[in-house]
């Protein structure tokens, strides 16, 4: 091994550690300073209390707590770092200099000597765009050119340097096979040394483009997000902080499964939520989980329940209840003349007039192209202006005025309940709608949209860039919601074929995307599971182009026996042993519980509810709870020719198929269903 190559990792950890044991030894004296102040303010509170100011030992504490953040977010972040300081090394040939540039985690720079370069810096995207030979990078609008002549990889682990290869290629794909053999994690891992060159280019759009990403599963569409975020924090760190990014998710687990990577990358986590705890934040009502709906369908839906879905999941859906709230419903606004005595006089009071006609024509014609709340604000503001000028109010009164007055216009429409407005649009659309306190889930974005177009949101939702998961779980309501709560740019995140309920088609993609003014970026590469696994999956809903890692396996496999519990307990004992994660993929939760029943007794698992469930090594789950997460091994049981048989059976069976790493298995007691046909059958 080169001499050059040890000495270079040497002095770059002896650099690490002195920055750690630097920043450590300023964070006890600012530790030791914040004491001071505290019992400063402590022992002399009499005289604070006689009236001295105290904003300045207040703000000094403040600033003193802000730096101390700063320390151990820096320290966390070296000593992530400190393990395995760099992954990579480019030498890049310009017409004045070779520079020999090493990429990790961060950049490591100490007395103007750069050891290591941040993997986000400008030069660094040299690495995963180029092979050898003519290259460049842009710094701000320089194009820097020279000659990339040497890219090598290493292998670093515990501060050692166990090996490293020279490549033309970005990631040698022997590095590449070693880091997808691993076993699952329970949270979700950096993925920066394996960055291929169409992910790489997503992840450095610029921040003003609104991108929408199609990704096959495995494809790697989450992680890609995460890193853009990372990406942006740090090109854009003096204008955007964590706190101003935020992650719509498909629900608590996968949020909690995806928490580490960006601390993982030195950056603080992001604002997640998912659309519903938002709609029931706006709405103060319950919304059904997704995962209950799905159930629904899964064991009981009628083809008028699915025409209903797919109906709700269209743009033509939409544009029926943007016709119904601008056309019908905004039409029942009926005014009538308002009149305000502001003066008694002997030869006549003096008034002031709002006629019929005058609102008439404030909402119809002059705001006409503004929503409903937007009309009843404007006319509002306008009519307590008049008061105003005429009566010198101030800020405050001409507010109070305003208020009342946006009262008095919402009295004149008969309707303005949501529920009710809500049930009137259903009845026109001819589809169902029992009214219950808990708001079904397919319906969330209309009862939404309809609050917004008449009142307008109660709560600030803002963020500066937003990211979507999972975007074909999303209906068109729900999309046109987004654009009408964020004007920041966005990223979606999606895969049309992963989608449960519905079938959705590559039309619906550009459609989404024409409608969000996205530019579309295809991702037909799958690194999770085996090429045995994901081709199995692809060509169970027929999939085509589908570019496979070669990473070869076991086929999956089919299994029929009359005793399912003993059959999984058997496969996880003498098969599955050394994986740190099996997932036990049901259709539902009914199903599910059954076979929780089975396996009491034959073998420890959990049935994953919370966060914290997936850090168990064997979990009992359904199709709808594991979406987005994987598994070193799935168990897919009743998979008989009864229980999968239609469209929506197989959907579910793809997803659960997808979940799997390195295993993939199928149990029933009865034929085995039509979609299995190409995996290895096997009896007890």
């Amino acid at each position: 091994m080169e001499e050059f190559e040890l000495n270079h990792l040497s002095a770059t950890i002896k650099v690490i550690n002195k920055k750690i044991e630097k920043a450590q030894i300023e964070l006890a004296d600012l530790k030791n300073l914040f004491e001071e102040k505290r019992l400063e303010l402590g022992n002399n509170f009499y005289e604070y209390k006689q009236g001295q100011d105290l904003s300045g030992t207040f703000s000094s504490m403040s600033q003193i707590e802000e730096q101390q953040l700063g320390l151990e977010k820096e320290i966390s972040k070296l000593r992530n770092q400190n393990n395995s300081p760099y992954f990579a090394r480019i030498d890049f040939q310009t017409s004045s200099a070779l520079q020999k540039v090493y990429i990790g985690l961060g950049s490591i720079i100490s007395n103007k000597k750069v050891y290591a370069v941040d993997w986000r810096s400008p030069i660094a995207s040299i690495y995963y765009e180029y092979e050898l030979g003519d290259a460049q990078y842009k710094i701000n609008d320089k194009v820097i050119k020279g000659a990339l002549t040497l890219k090598r990889q290493y292998k670093i682990e515990n501060q050692q340097l166990l090996s490293y290869f020279d490549t033309n290629l970005t990631i040698n794909d022997e590095i590449l096979q070693e880091i997808l053999s691993k076993h699952a994690s329970d949270k979700m891992r950096q993925i920066v040394s394996t960055i291929q060159k169409e992910q790489n280019s997503i992840i450095r759009t610029e921040k003003t483009e609104n991108i929408l990403v199609q990704g096959v599963a495995g494809s790697g569409k989450t992680s890609i997000a995460l890193h853009k975020a990372a990406y942006l924090l740090y090109k854009h760190r003096r204008s955007l902080k964590s706190s101003d990014i935020l992650v719509l998710s498909p629900n608590n687990i996968f949020s909690s499964y995806i928490s580490e990577v960006l601390p993982q990358l030195g950056e603080d986590n992001l604002v997640e939520t998912t659309f519903a705890q938002l709609v029931r934040t706006e709405l103060k009502r319950p919304i059904e989980p997704r995962e209950d709906m799905l159930d629904e369908i899964a064991t009981k839906a009628d083809q008028d329940t699915l025409n209903e879905i797919s109906y709700k999941s269209s743009y033509e859906f939409l544009d029926s209840l943007l016709r119904f709230l601008k056309g019908p419903l905004t039409d029942i606004f009926s005014p009538k003349t308002l009149r305000y005595v502001i003066k008694e006089k002997d030869e006549g009071n003096e008034e002031i007039i709002f006629s019929e006609e005058e609102t008439r024509n404030l909402f119809f014609k002059t705001f006409k192209g503004y929503d409903f709340y937007e009309r009843i604000n404007k006319i509002a503001w306008q009519y307590a202006m008049v008061f105003t000028e005429k009566r010198h109010y101030n800020k405050v009164q001409h507010r109070g005025l305003k208020e009342r007055f946006k009262q008095i216009l919402y009295s004149f429409m008969p309707i303005s309940d949501v529920e009710q407005i809500f049930q009137i649009f259903m009845a026109r659309e001819k589809l169902s709608a029992k009214k219950t306190s808990t708001i079904k889930y397919m319906d969330k974005g209309t009862y939404l949209a309809i609050k917004h177009y008449l009142y307008g949101l109660d709560h600030d939702f803002s963020a500066k860039y937003l990211i979507i998961d999972e975007m074909q779980d999303f209906t068109p309501v729900d999309i046109y919601m987004f654009k009408k709560i964020w004007s920041c740019p966005y990223m979606i995140v999606g895969d049309v074929n992963q989608c449960i309920e519905k079938n959705l088609s590559k039309e619906y993609l550009q459609l989404t995307a024409d409608f969000l003014g996205c530019n579309v970026y295809n991702l037909n590469k799958t690194y999770r599971s085996t090429q045995e696994i994901a081709s199995f999956a692809n060509n169970m809903i027929g999939i085509k182009n589908v570019e496979y890692v070669n990473r070869r396996g076991q086929s999956p496999k089919v299994i029929k026996s009359a005793n399912q519990g003993d059959t999984i307990a058997k496969i996880i004992v003498e098969e599955c042993s050394d994986f740190d994660h099996i997932a036990i993929i049901c259709k539902c939760h009914k199903e599910a519980k059954e076979i929780c029943k089975q396996l009491n007794g034959k073998v420890d698992y959990v049935f994953m509810k919370e966060p914290e469930d997936y850090k168990n090594k064997v979990l009992v789950t359904t199709c709808a709870t594991a979406k987005g997460i994987e598994f070193d091994a799935v168990i897919v049981p009743n998979a008989d020719e009864e229980n999968y048989k239609n469209n929506l059976d197989k959907n579910i069976l793809y997803i659960s198929s997808t979940r799997a790493l390195h295993k993939l298995y199928f149990t029933c007691q009865n034929n085995p269903s039509k979609f299995l046909k190409n995996a290895i059958q096997e009896k007890e």
